[in-house]
C-alpha cells in the first residue's frame, strides 16, 4: 500500500503528530520549509546529499518533514560520533550541507562536496540512509525509500491490527529502532513523544491520551533494568499494547522478572537492512513464557538455510534467510540491489509453528592458535559463572596467536578480580578458548541501541597493550 504522502506530511506539519512540542514547533517547522524550498529552487536539476545531525527530536522531525518528499539522498548522522566516525561518515556520504539542531543559530552548515547531476540509474524520490556498523565497527549507510519504510510500517500495523500506531520514542532517531518509531507513527496518523528513561513519567503523561490498543514502547534491555529499579514505573509500563525488546541479549533473569510483574514484552528481531522488526512475539506469547522472537510480521518471510544456501528443516540451526517488502536498496556507493531476499549474520531456527529464535551472530567465531573459538560460547559460560553482570568476547589481530581473545566484563561484586573469573572457568572450556586478556570495565560501551561499540573496546586494549 502506498502512503498518500502529501496528506500525511500535511498532518505532521501542522503538529497533530506531536502532541508533547510547544510553541516552538511552529518557527522550527517555518525554518525548515523554507531552507527546503530554497534547496529545490537553487538545484532543480541537481541530487542533493544532505546529513542531519541532530539531537533535538523536535529539530529532526521538522528536517525530515521539511525534506521527505524533496528528490535527494538524506543521511542520518549520529550527532555523537567522535572526530573519527564523524570524518568517516563525511567520506561516505559526501555531504553539501549538514544540518544541525534548529534552536543554534548555525544550524545549516554547507560543506565543499561537489554538486553531481542527476544520475540516470538514481530513480526520482528521497532515498534515506540509516547508519549501521555491525561488529566491525566500520560505518555504512543502508539505503531505503518510502516503498519499503512503507512496508515495514504497515506491516507492523497489520500484525497488531492497531488503527493507529502511537510510540513513546526513548531510541535515538538516526538509528532504525527510533527512526521507524516516527515512520509508523507519521503513516498511520498516530502520536508519537520524545524522551528518556530518566524522564519517562513526562513521556508517558504526553502519550496519554491515546488508545493503549494502539499505544507502544521500545526498549534496549539496560534501558527495562533501569526502569524497573522504580516500582512505581510498573503501573505505566502495564499500560502499553506492547514493549518491544531487542538490539542485544536480555538476561533470563530480566526475562522472568518482566513475566512475574505481568509486563506486555514483545521480543523482536530486526536491522537497519529490514527497517527494523521482520519478527515479534506477541506479548500474551511471552506471558506464557515462551522463548525467542515470535513469528515474522506480514510482510515477512523467514527460512533457515546452511552456509550453501540450503533450506533447512525444523528445529535446525543455521543463518537467517528474510524475504521483505522493506529490504534496503542495498550500502550506500553501490548500485541499488534488486533481491527480494537477504541472508542475515545471524544464526538461528525455526520452530513448527515458523517462531524464530535467534542465536547470536554467525561471525562471532575467530581463529586462535589455529583452533575456531565461538565467542557467544565463552560469554554463556562466563555468564553461567554469575560473578558479571555484562559480558563481550572478541579478538584482535595478533602476530603469534593470529587471533588474540579478549574478554571485556562487567563484575557483579567489586571484590570480583581476574584470577577469580579464570577459576571459574577452569574445566568449563578447553585450554585455547581461554581469553587472553580480561578487561574489567564499570560498564561495557553499549550505544543508545544496545549495541557493543567496538572501537572503544580495541582502543581500551590498544592502551593497556602500550602501557
Amino acid at each position: 500500500m502506498e502512503p498518500d504522502l502529501d496528506r500525511l506530511f500535511d498532518f505532521g506539519l501542522r503538529g497533530g503528530l506531536f502532541p508533547q512540542f510547544g510553541e516552538t514547533w511552529k518557527s522550527y517547522i517555518e525554518a525548515a520549509v523554507l531552507f527546503a524550498e530554497a534547496l529545490e529552487e537553487n538545484n532543480r536539476s541537481e541530487r542533493l546529499r544532505i546529513a542531519l545531525s541532530v539531537s533535538d527530536p523536535e529539530s529532526f522531525c521538522a528536517w525530515f518533514l521539511a525534506l521527505g518528499r524533496c528528490d535527494l539522498d538524506l543521511f542520518c548522522f549520529n550527532p555523537k560520533w567522535g572526530e573519527q566516525e564523524q570524518s568517516a561518515a563525511e567520506a561516505i556520504a559526501k555531504p553539501h550541507w549538514i544540518l544541525g539542531d534548529l534552536r543554534n543559530d548555525d544550524f545549516a552548515r554547507p560543506t565543499d562536496s561537489e554538486v553531481r547531476l542527476i544520475s540516470s540509474d538514481v530513480t526520482a524520490g528521497l532515498r534515506l540512509m540509516i547508519p549501521t556498523g555491525g561488529t566491525s565497527g566500520k560505518i555504512r549507510f543502508t539505503m531505503h525509500r518510502w516503498s519499503t519504510l512503507a512496508a515495514s510500517a504497515y506491516g507492523f500495523q497489520a500484525f497488531f491490527n492497531a488503527n493507529h500506531v502511537s510510540s513513546f520514542c526513548v531510541l535515538p532517531l538516526y538509528h532504525v529502532s527510533g527512526f521507524m518509531q516516527l515512520i509508523r507513527s507519521l503513516l498511520t496518523m498516530g502520536k508519537i513523544v520524545f524522551g528518556s528513561v530518566d524522564t519517562f513519567d513526562a513521556g508517558h503523561v504526553a502519550l496519554s491520551e491515546t488508545e493503549e490498543e494502539e499505544r507502544f514502547l521500545s526498549l534496549v534491555s539496560t534501558q527495562l533494568e533501569r526502569l524497573l529499579r522504580d516500582e512505581a514505573n510498573v503501573a505505566s509500563l502495564l499500560e502499553y499494547r506492547a514493549i518491544f525488546v531487542g538490539g542485544g541479549p536480555v538476561s533470563d533473569e530480566l526475562l522472568k522478572r518482566a513475566i512475574d510483574l505481568k509486563l506486555p514484552l514483545a521480543p523482536t528481531y530486526g536491522m537497519s537492512e529490514t527497517a527494523a522488526q521482520v519478527a515479534t512475539m506477541e506479548p500474551k506469547t511471552f506471558l506464557d513464557r515462551k522463548t525467542g522472537q515470535g513469528k515474522a510480521l506480514p510482510h515477512v518471510r523467514l527460512s533457515i538455510v546452511d552456509d550453501a544456501g540450503n533450506i533447512l528443516g525444523v528445529g535446525e540451526i543455521g543463518r537467517i534467510q528474510i524475504w521483505a517488502s522493506s529490504l534496503f536498496r542495498g550500502y550506500y556507493g553501490e548500485d541499488e540491489r534488486k533481491e527480494d531476499s537477504v541472508v542475515a549474520p545471524d544464526l538461528g531456527s525455526l520452530d513448527d509453528f515458523g517462531n524464530l529464535t535467534v542465536l547470536g551472530r554467525s561471525d562471532r567465531v575467530i581463529v586462535s592458535g589455529g583452533e575456531k573459538v565461538d565467542l557467544s560460547e565463552v560469554e554463556q559460560v562466563l555468564k553461567e559463572t554469575r560473578l558479571v553482570s555484562d559480558v563481550h568476547a572478541f579478538g584482535v589481530e595478533d602476530g603469534e596467536w593470529g587471533s588474540r581473545l579478549i574478554l571485556a566484563y562487567v563484575p557483579l561484586a567489586e571484590a570480583t578480580v581476574d584470577q577469580d573469573l579464570r577459576l571459574a572457568l577452569w574445566g568449563k572450556l578447553a585450554d585455547f578458548k581461554m581469553p587472553k586478556m580480561w578487561l574489567r570495565m564499570e560498564s561495557l560501551p553499549r550505544n543508545e541501541a544496545g549495541k557493543i561499540m567496538p572501537q572503544i573496546l580495541f582502543e581500551r586494549v590498544s592502551g593497556a597493550s602500550d602501557s
